[in-house]
């Protein structure tokens, strides 16, 4: 189910306007975006698209391999690289981390994701958001909290009509 579901995220991303990063990208959001995450840790995909007069970047991350708590420190990483990457554009720029979970997660390690790997503060002035949404397949869910300013075609219930 996951490579399914990567499938139609890839077609869905592409749809909305997103462009897969890779180190060589040479679109020029995506370039601004390998910059910007040159030695983080290592993500399964990331992509990038400037929409809605903002910049944002869809990373996705297999939970299989990495623990809640270490989602919760990259969306620190991610927070104050978005920032950085804000101050250069002179923009907004929102990250999503997508966790996706082969097995069934426990309601308490979901929930550690979805809400301590958020940093998206509600005051107009943030010009970088960063939050984490859950995808278990064993039992197809989007686990996710409301993305103020998120584009609507990138949506938790666009997301979640994919996993059907």
């Amino acid at each position: 189910m996951k490579t399914e579901f990567l499938q139609k995220l890839r077609q869905h991303l592409l749809q909305a306007g997103m462009t897969r990063v890779h180190p060589e990208s040479a679109e020029p959001t995506a370039r601004l975006a390998v910059e910007a995450l040159a030695g983080m840790p290592h993500f399964d995909e990331v992509w990038a698209g400037d929409l809605h007069l903002s910049i944002q970047i869809v990373i996705v991350a297999s939970g299989e391999r990495v623990a809640g708590v270490e989602f919760a420190r990259r969306a620190q990483l991610l927070r104050d690289r978005a920032a950085s990457l804000s101050k250069r554009v002179k923009g907004e720029v929102q990250v999503l981390q997508l966790a996706l979970y082969e097995r069934a997660v426990p309601l308490e390690e979901q929930k550690f994701v979805v809400e301590r790997a958020t940093f998206a503060p509600w005051w107009p002035l943030a010009h970088a958001r960063v939050t984490s949404w859950v995808v278990t397949f064993s039992a197809p869910a989007l686990h996710d909290v409301p993305f103020r300013g998120w584009p609507p075609e990138l949506s938790a219930d666009q997301l979640r009509a994919l996993l059907a």
